[in-house]
């Protein structure tokens, strides 16, 4: 499949819902000639995305009517995300009422043999986390619907007839009805649940009761609006007789649990959520939300401002990025060109600048973009220890940073990534997101660099997604001298030297191992700041690079990043092969990729640092412990250090106060009015003594 999930990944387990989730839910959706579609395929690509353990569900998604069928373009994406397309032709009760069809579909799939849980959604949601649908006891879930409406809150409600006739018409006990609180207002009113999002047993048939429900409410034409309000759906702006029956299809589901007996538990507050009445809604807790239902707030031709693209609603990171480069949907879907006319035009081009912190990657990066190639469009701010930028995505740095945290790592753990969790589900939902910030980032760009420390750990991962998205990847290899490494690492970030060579080490041989399959440079450090011309030069007919801009026209831009005054740690190899944390992994590490970027890659080589690589993960139980122990230790030393310097300056500010009092009084014997003042200090005191004064 495009969106790389593995059919063989262990599946994942839900609960009380029942033994395997994807063996078990089923999601039901329409889609129909329009803006429907493309909320279709938004809403099936964000199941498939970010649903979790949902998310290799079976979605059927119906077209209920052959005058209104989704375009061709439309169903070659649903098949790509493994949908089940299933056109049929329903003579609605009454079509004039646009839900009527959800109703009569919703009946038709659970007539069907199939999973055992039904999930009814509204096309114009989206899922941006894993939900909640766990039954227990209960037959079905649902929301509360978001405002009163067509409710009754009791008598004297101008609604309360219309619901005890309804009642009446089906054999439901009014007062049976369960209370609901409304999500918007907070009001009580008889049960009544969003359509937008249903889940249901299928053995319990409530949708096909809730069908013959609807069909008796329509033939009685029991209109809860005998004038039709006008309502802003996900369709469009609606009134008179198309809105007449407007709540009816809720009210069939309502009434169906109740006549039935099957109680109905109340799903959270975060699935459902209303975004086109965010304003009136306390501020939600963002990174909680699973569920939107956004009422064509994404649509090209919406009225009103998108909470998600006018940053009110600030969505965890790699989720706005995603929905903002599908956003907004077009009212009518882009037609497939057949292959046949498609001329091909070249693949676009990605460099990987894959280096160690602290190795000249920013440098690197500035470089290539004075070349004239793309960098992403929301960088990383410069600060005191790269005063000429980091040259980084601060949504993709963000975006890694989530990667990490779930595979239980961060920038500075010096352990292997598990390879078996990078196939995993949870990996699946970050790859999305990524991907998501990736689009974002370098839109269209024919040639762009990545830029993350980070990913030397999972450029296979990085490369990948490129890969789908039709770039191909180059990569840029900094090699620089490990201990100028730690130092730097020990001035900006404290970090004990031994464990900074750790880092350095990890960070190489990943690099180096990952990106094996791509073009290639493997540079030195030195040799970039002295000679990058060359290097440059090379590169266009080593790994096909054209620069858009010529180095010539680049000189003054290119000076800045390659300033000695920039180049603080210096260190010689006679420093490394002496310092008492290098060890020879790291030593012989360094003398292979310094051969590599000298002379040239070799298969030879190439083995040498598999071996290293080895031995290096074989260590790593052992030099955890020992890390451990020397980082607890290097605490401690700090803490008595910062304990120390306390001390020192609390004395130095006694010493500073003794001082200045000391030269103030000083001052005062010394000074003219103090000797002519001595005959009166003279005589005042022998005037003390003969009155006995001390």
């Amino acid at each position: 499949m495009e969106n790389g999930l593995e059919v063989g990944i262990a599946k994942c387990r839900r609960g009380d819902i029942g033994d395997i989730v994807e063996d078990r839910v089923e999601f039901v959706l329409l889609a129909e000639a329009g803006i429907l579609e493309a909320q279709a395929v938004l809403l099936c690509e964000s199941i498939r995305c970010f649903a979790g353990a949902y998310s290799r569900c079976p979605i059927t998604v119906v077209s209920p009517r052959s005058s209104r069928r989704p375009s061709l373009s439309t169903r070659h994406q649903l098949k790509r995300l493994d949908v089940e397309y299933l056109p049929i032709e329903i003579e609605s009760c009454c079509p004039q009422y646009g839900p009527s069809y959800r109703v009569h579909a919703l009946a038709h799939v659970e007539r069907r043999p199939g999973p055992p849980i039904i999930i009814q959604l509204d096309s114009d949601t989206v899922f941006i986390a894993e939900p909640d649908f766990s039954l227990g006891t209960k037959s079905a879930a649902a929301r509360p619907v978001d405002v009163k409406g067509m409710c009754t809150t009791g008598p004297g409600d101008p609604f309360d007839s219309y619901w005890r006739k309804a009642c009446a018409l089906v054999g439901v006990d009014y007062d049976h009805l369960p209370i609901v609180q409304t999500t918007v207002h907070g009001q009580a009113v008889r049960a009544s649940y969003n359509a937008g999002l249903f889940v249901a047993k299928r053995s319990h048939g409530l949708f096909q009761r809730a069908e013959d429900i609807f069909e008796r409410l329509v033939a009685e034409d029991l209109k809860p609006w005998p004038e039709g309000p006008i309502i802003n759906t996900g369709t469009g702006v609606l009134d008179g007789e198309a809105t007449a029956f407007w709540g009816t299809s809720q009210a069939a589901l309502s009434l169906a649990a109740v006549a039935a007996n099957h109680p109905v538990r109340t799903l959270p507050a975060t699935h459902n959520f209303p975004l086109n009445m965010l304003a009136a809604l306390a501020a939600p807790d963002t990174a909680r939300l699973v569920h939107l239902h956004y009422h064509g707030l994404f649509s090209a031709g919406s009225g009103g401002a998108n909470p998600v693209l006018d940053g009110t609603l600030e969505l965890p990171a790699g989720i706005s990025e995603w929905l903002s480069a599908r956003l907004p949907l077009p009212e009518r879907p882009q037609q497939t060109v057949p292959t046949r006319d498609l001329r091909r035009s070249p693949r676009r081009k990605a460099i990987l600048i894959l280096g160690m912190h602290r190795s000249g990657t920013s440098a690197l990066g500035g470089v290539i973009n004075a070349l004239g190639a793309a960098s992403p469009k929301k960088l990383l701010p410069a600060d005191s220890y790269n005063p000429t930028g980091y040259w980084e995505s601060s949504r993709l740095l963000l975006a890694n940073d989530d990667l990490l945290a779930s595979a239980n790592s961060s920038w500075h753990d010096w352990r292997a990534l598990d390879p078996q969790w990078m196939q995993s589900r949870a990996a699946e939902r970050h790859r999305h997101k990524i991907r998501a910030v990736l689009d974002n980032e370098f839109g269209d760009e024919q040639l762009f660099f990545v830029k993350d420390p980070r990913i030397c750990r999972f450029a296979l991962f990085i490369s990948s997604i490129l890969a789908e998205m039709e770039v191909d990847t180059v990569a840029f290899l900094p090699i620089r001298n490990p201990l100028e490494v730690a130092l730097s690492l020990k001035r900006r970030d404290g970090f004990p030297v031994a464990k900074s060579l750790l880092l350095w080490l990890r960070h190489v041989l990943e690099a180096e191992h990952q990106s094996r399959d791509m073009p290639r440079c493997l540079w030195r450090h030195e040799d970039f700041r002295t000679d990058w011309r060359r290097l440059f030069s090379d590169a266009t007919d080593e790994i096909g690079i054209i620069w858009p801009a010529p180095a010539s026209q680049s000189d003054i831009e290119i000076e800045k990043f390659l300033t000695e005054e920039l180049h603080h740690e210096r260190v010689s190899i006679e420093d490394l092969r002496n310092h008492p944390d290098v060890t020879p992994l790291i030593r012989t590490a360094y003398e292979i990729l310094h051969s590599m970027a000298v002379d040239g890659e070799s298969r030879e080589l190439r083995a040498q640092l598999d071996l290293v690589r080895t031995k290096f993960n074989d260590s790593c139980d052992l030099l955890a412990i020992a890390m451990e122990e020397a980082e607890h230790l290097h605490r401690e030393l700090r803490a008595r250090i910062l304990e120390r310097e306390a001390v020192v300056r609390e004395r130095d500010a006694v010493v500073r106060n003794r001082d200045a009092f000391l030269a103030e009084r000083n001052a005062l014997l010394a000074s003219r009015s103090w000797r002519w003042t001595a005959p009166l200090r003279w005589v005042h005191g022998c005037a003390a003594k003969r009155i006995g004064r001390p």
